[in-house]
């Protein structure tokens, strides 16, 4: 009875030194596993920040030493050019390799990134993908690594090595090294597409500087430029109006033929000369406005009497239908005049004899987005006082494929029309430009074989800023 209860109690007592042990290697793997999860999350929280790429490399070497319960971490990485394997960051034994090149043959990291599968090697010296230098100088034995991966390529590997007194390794270090793989990759793909964000605006900058050049280039030419041209060309159409006028001697018939065209295209190109330059102001920012409150009827009645110079020679109805009552607009008015006095050369220019061409202004409402106040607020639209003005023809009218070409510098419909009209293709981009200067629209419409009309639309009270217009359109609720 004695022997049954003794063995009893020694059958106890291994029972519970095996709970014992058993509890104790659960606690032990559980903070073994803690201790990843911190790992993983220092990383993640250096990826997060932003670190520069060396020191997130170098911290998940280290991690992958101990880790692993190695001597050593590292990590190498392949050149895209020469393929050469570097080690970006060490740790332990292995330490004093950071930034020297190790072979491809005759290295376990050069295997893996060839063969593109782990390594794990239980005696460095009876394998003979061993990289025997290391091994050497290091006394290191054991040896686990596991290539690096990017979009499918392979670009390194991360490894750890033990010496000859420490365990194996096994698949869960591999498991354990891939993990961090992932992590290296992807500090490495962020600092890439870093450097190439970084690399793009430099680029960038480099072009916006070179195409400012340009314009102040450009835009010095062509002062100059005018200096040069008008001055002469203001004397030649001077004088040759004094000779027309008959005042330096009465001309004869065939001089006076002669004289008519020499000045009508020296005002042309006086013209393209001022287009020019005004083009030029505008894309350098150097345009203002010199707004103050206009009567529209006026400035159309005027621009229709300084039209009628262009209706010699030709056949034509001219005619206006101006809404009822006073229209004010806050405009700069000169700019506003070329633009409805280009409209208006136009549609002499392309309209048949016997046709028509109609001015029209109507006070309208244009709307205006109203700011939300809070995240839930849907959109709002308020209306603003504005004014339409469009002048129609019965010409011949413009292709749909065309029309998008209209407002393009230097751009013309390509027609025989537009070809025997002439014209430098910028009249029409001054107009938009100087109508856009206000903050609105400008646009045209036409039907092939009925005619063409083109408008702009002007606030009565004029341009605002954004917030200006934000504030001023919140004022009152919808």
């Amino acid at each position: 009875m004695i022997a049954i209860a003794a063995a009893l109690l020694l059958a106890g007592v291994w029972i519970e030194h095996r709970r014992a042990r058993r509890l104790a290697e659960s606690i032990a793997a559980v903070r073994r596993h803690a201790a990843e999860i911190e790992r993983f999350r220092a990383i993640t929280q250096s990826l997060l920040a932003g670190q520069e790429l060396t020191g997130t490399l170098q911290a998940v070497a280290t991690a992958a030493g101990d880790l692993v319960v190695a001597d050593s971490g590292y990590i190498t990485l392949c050149d895209p050019d020469t393929g050469a394997l570097t080690v970006a960051a060490a740790t332990g034994s292995t330490g004093a390799w950071v930034g020297k090149q190790i072979p491809r043959d005759g290295s376990v990291a050069g295997w893996v990134t060839s063969h593109g599968q782990p390594a794990l090697i239980h005696d460095l010296s009876q394998d003979t993908r061993g990289f025997r230098e290391a091994n050497v100088q290091t006394g290191l034995k054991r040896e686990v690594v596991v290539p690096l991966r990017s979009h499918g390529e392979i670009i390194g590997a991360i490894g750890a090595n033990r010496t000859a007194d420490m365990p194996t390794f096994g698949h869960h270090d591999v498991a354990l090294l891939e993990r961090l793989g992932d992590m290296a990759v992807l500090a490495i793909e962020n600092a890439q597409a870093l450097d190439h964000s970084r690399r793009a605006r430099a680029g960038l900058a480099a072009k916006n500087a070179e195409l400012e050049e340009a314009l102040r280039t450009k835009s010095e030419f062509l002062r100059n430029m005018s200096h040069e041209l008008r001055t002469p060309l203001n004397s030649i159409i001077g004088f040759s109006e004094l000779l027309q006028s008959g005042s330096a001697g009465e001309l004869n018939e065939g001089q006076r033929e002669f004289l008519t065209p020499a000045i009508r295209n020296s005002r042309h190109l006086l013209q393209l000369i001022n287009d020019l330059l005004d083009l030029a102001k505008v894309d350098a920012g150097r345009m203002e406005l010199q707004l103050a409150p206009a009567n529209m009827r006026a400035l159309i009645e005027g621009v229709l009497e300084d039209s009628r110079g262009l209706l010699a020679g030709h056949q034509l109805q001219l005619a206006h239908e101006i809404t009822t009552g006073p229209v004010t607009v806050v405009c700069d008015d000169v700019r506003i005049r070329q633009v409805l006095f280009n409209f208006v050369s136009n549609a002499v220019k392309f309209t048949p004899d016997g046709g028509e061409i109609t001015v029209r202004a109507t006070r309208t409402a244009a709307p205006l987005p109203v700011p939300a106040q809070r995240a839930s607020d849907t959109a709002r639209l308020k209306t603003r006082p504005a004014v339409w003005i469009a002048v129609s023809d019965t010409g011949p009218g413009i292709r749909p494929e065309d029309m998008p070409r209209l407002f393009q510098e230097f751009s013309q419909v390509d027609s025989s029309t537009s070809r025997k009209s002439g014209g430098t293709g910028l009249g029409l981009v001054l107009c938009r430009r100087f109508v856009e200067l206000h903050g609105w629209t400008i646009g045209a419409e036409s039907v092939p074989g009925h005619g063409s009309t083109f408008w702009m639309l002007l606030p009565e009270d004029g341009p605002l800023r954004l917030g200006d217009a934000y504030a001023r359109a919140g004022e009152g609720g919808s």
